[in-house]
């Protein structure tokens, strides 16, 4: 009897592995904007200039929209952190710029789906969505882990 339970155990264990694997895979945040933006691959420190509003503009001067995620979800959690920062963070820059008048707060939406349509429909628009949403609608920007 206790091999049997030793063997069940194994498997669980290794069943629980290879979904592990799967849901790291599925962990990718990707950074996505409208089509016309001309802008190539962005590191992580000119997204975060973008998302703290420091960046106003893309290198062509079309405007950036940034567009974020209203409520929490994983995909927002692993944007941020790979930026070395929080969602609470950023929510406490933008409300100093947009006290001090520099600069309006990004759109939030709800979903991945949203964020990806207002991209898609939005010149200048930049957002991160996870991965398995992105559309042929949006240039990708970046891949984060």
């Amino acid at each position: 009897m206790k091999t049997i339970l030793h063997h069940i155990f194994r498997f669980a264990c290794v069943v629980t592995f290879v979904f592990s694997m799967f849901d790291h895979a599925e962990a990718q945040v990707v950074v996505i904007a409208h089509k016309s933006v001309t802008s190539g691959v962005l590191d992580n420190s000119s997204l975060l200039d973008m998302f703290t509003l420091n960046t106003k503009s893309w290198s062509d001067g079309g405007k950036i929209t940034v567009i974020d995620f209203k409520n929490d979800s994983p995909a927002r959690t692993r944007f941020y952190a790979a930026l070395g920062t929080s969602f609470a963070e950023m929510q406490k820059t933008w409300l100093r710029k947009q006290f001090s008048g520099k600069a309006l707060p990004p759109i939030l939406l709800a979903s991945d789906d949203e964020i990806v349509t207002k991209v898609a429909s939005t010149p200048g628009a930049i957002g991160y969505v996870s991965a398995d949403k992105v559309s042929k609608e949006v240039k990708v920007l970046a891949t984060l882990k």
